[in-house]
């Protein structure tokens, strides 16, 4: 693996991340992925997005990033070649690595983070529409933490698209999505990404809550006492761990491509971006909210 590149002696404040990239299989009941299966594709990742693979508009948002200084793909060694030819095309900078994806998300990260001793962020393939924005604001907030997640309110999100999403977290100070967007300050939290990712009310992720907030605070969420700032201070005490939550102002965020659905969603909010050619006028005073 490509040594990671030095910050410059005057960013030394700012830390370069790892960006790290999950892009195996996903695999629905049937042993299948039926998104992948309908474009002839044997991962999702590979998939066609706004004319190139959908994995492209992730690497690119990372590559151009002033921050992200190392990239870790992880994915199945059969995916190597395809997604080498798609890195190939992006503008260079930093490392790269491509990284066998292993049994479960701590290990896969625990692998693409074997070398690194500074921050990470943990994304999907399929979050296409991650933007700079997201990445300044969970970055920012890591310099203060030990590990951060995003999420979006549910006004924002039906703002991106009324029909995004089907489920929220509801606290007592509102409904969240989460957004597949997570960092620690280094690889020794990495444990704390398999908590957080994807942590939805109901079924198998009520164990992922239990895990971060215990008993208590999971009745708490599932009768509607349980505030985001609580639920927080909750996971903290009981990881032994500085969490903060990061809200993104922008919807999109917790947009993925994850069925058909979700792809011609995200599909169209691209091609929105790209036809509306504006860039920010500052006018957004808030792009995310941090949460302790």
């Amino acid at each position: 693996m490509t040594p990671p590149v030095s910050p410059d002696i005057d960013d030394i404040e700012q830390r370069p991340l790892r960006l790290v990239v999950l892009a195996g299989h996903g695999l629905g009941p049937e042993g299948v992925d039926a998104l992948a299966e309908r474009f002839g594709e044997k991962h999702r990742c590979l998939i066609p997005l706004a004319g190139r693979p959908l994995i492209a508009h992730v690497l690119q948002t990372a590559a151009q990033h002033p921050r992200v200084a190392s990239l870790a793909v992880c994915v199945e060694r059969e995916a190597f070649d395809p997604i080498w030819d798609v890195l190939t095309r992006l503008p260079g900078r930093g490392s790269v690595a491509l990284v066998e994806a292993r049994g479960d998300i701590a290990e896969s990260v625990r692998a693409a983070a074997e070398d690194w001793d500074g921050p990470l962020l943990v994304t999907t393939a399929d979050h296409a529409l991650l933007s700079t924005e997201s990445v300044d604001a969970m970055a920012e907030m890591l310099e203060g933490c030990d590990v951060a997640f995003a999420l979006a309110r549910r006004d924002a999100v039906e703002a991106a698209h009324p029909k995004a999403l089907r489920s929220y977290i509801a606290l007592r100070d509102g409904d969240f999505a989460t957004c597949d967007l997570y960092g620690m300050a280094s690889a020794r939290f990495v444990d704390a990404v398999d908590v957080f990712r994807g942590a939805r009310i109901g079924g198998r992720e009520s164990s992922r809550i239990l895990r971060a907030i215990g008993l208590v605070g999971l009745v708490m969420i599932k009768l509607g006492l349980e505030s985001l700032s609580g639920a927080v201070v909750r996971a903290s005490r009981r990881l032994g761990l500085r969490v903060r939550a990061v809200i993104m102002a922008d919807g999109t965020q917790a947009i993925d491509v994850d069925n058909d659905r979700t792809y011609a969603i995200v599909r169209d909010l691209l091609g929105d971006a790209s036809s509306d050619g504006s860039e920010s006028n500052g006018s957004e005073t808030e792009s995310a909210r941090a949460v302790a």
